[in-house]
């Protein structure tokens, strides 16, 4: 039998991992090292070495599926040994307790980010997990969450959203990390300038995510080339949006269109837009635009018109009555 001593036992490591670590002595370069959890082996990526006396084991993301009976075994032509560690019920809580202080003392300093929809106060920990109790105060007292004020974590981000903030949101604010035993608390003074400006920034944002939404566009319908035989009718659609509903003018080679019995135009609706052209000549080929506009943007879309003079003979059968030959369609 291998004379050795094995100790098994666990750390948190500073970036919130699990590092299982056994002492050994005694070792040979053939030894061979498994180590199981529940009696099944677990498969380790990079090669065990044994620097310093220690092997060890990392278990990443920790959470509770990771309770259960670890053994690492050290076998080599003289025997083999092993040491046991069971994580579970109160060892297993021990660990948790611990994980969850080395996650909450990672948490950041508090820091202010407007939003379009109000002000956000955030902290981020190297890990989260729900074992890690969260609670959030307004100058010492807990808040109460509504739809205007919630709680939430996306990824590592542990943030506190203050819609349509008012000046009774100012005051200073506390997270609390509870590990278990020991409560840790990340504060921030949201009063002052540090109120005044996250406000200006949000009515900014606010005013900015009103515009984009309701600003004039042309949603799609138009080809980049319209090729057209003469004599034939041109007739184009396409959809316009915009609150208010936009302006909508036509150009040729960047002047307004003037509508009369060769050129007609329509706006149907507040969306659909209308372009028709009856009885095409050669002088009717050049670069059009539709712009579309109202008091949050304007937009423009581009598309050209050829027309040819067909040969003897060519398209007088199976022609479209309206657009010939069209380029590709705009997405």
């Amino acid at each position: 039998r291998r004379s050795s001593d094995l100790y098994l036992g666990w750390e948190v490591t500073a970036e919130c991992n699990v590092l299982l670590k056994c002492k050994v002595a005694n070792i040979k370069k053939e030894t061979n090292i498994v180590w199981y959890k529940d009696e099944r082996e677990i498969m380790v990526d990079e090669k065990h070495d044994f620097k310093d006396g220690v092997c060890t084991l990392l278990i990443s993301e920790f959470s509770k599926k990771d309770t259960g009976i670890y053994e690492v075994i050290l076998k080599d032509d003289r025997g083999k040994d092993k040491s046991v560690l069971k994580l579970v019920d109160s060892a297993f809580a021990d660990l948790m307790t611990a994980f969850c202080k080395a996650i909450a003392e990672s948490a950041s300093e508090l820091k202010i980010q407007s939003t379009e929809e109000g002000i956000r106060l955030y902290s981020f920990v190297t890990y989260y997990i729900d074992d890690l109790k969260i609670s959030w105060t307004h100058n010492a007292g807990k808040i109460k969450y509504t739809d205007r004020v919630k709680s939430g974590v996306t990824g590592e981000q542990i943030w506190l959203q203050i819609n349509e903030p008012t000046p009774k949101d100012k005051g200073k604010y506390a997270l609390e990390l509870f590990d278990g035993k020991t409560t840790h608390t990340r504060s921030l003074d949201l009063s002052g300038q540090a109120f005044d400006e996250a406000f200006a920034e949000f009515q900014r944002l606010k005013q900015a995510a009103i515009a984009e939404r309701n600003r004039a566009r042309v949603v799609g319908g138009l080809p980049d080339v319209v090729t057209i035989q003469e004599g034939k009718s041109l007739n184009l659609t396409c959809n316009v949006w915009g609150d208010p509903v936009p302006e909508v003018t036509w150009m040729k080679n960047e002047r307004a269109l003037t509508e009369d019995a060769h050129c007609i135009v329509k706006f149907e609706s507040g969306k659909y837009a209308s372009f028709t052209i009856t009885a095409v000549s050669t002088t009717d080929s050049g670069k059009y635009a539709i712009r579309v506009k109202n008091k949050y943007g304007t937009e423009t879309g581009d598309f050209t018109v050829s027309v040819f003079i067909p040969e003897d003979g060519e398209g007088e059968e199976g022609a479209a009555p309206e657009q010939a030959k069209a380029g590709e369609k705009k997405k």
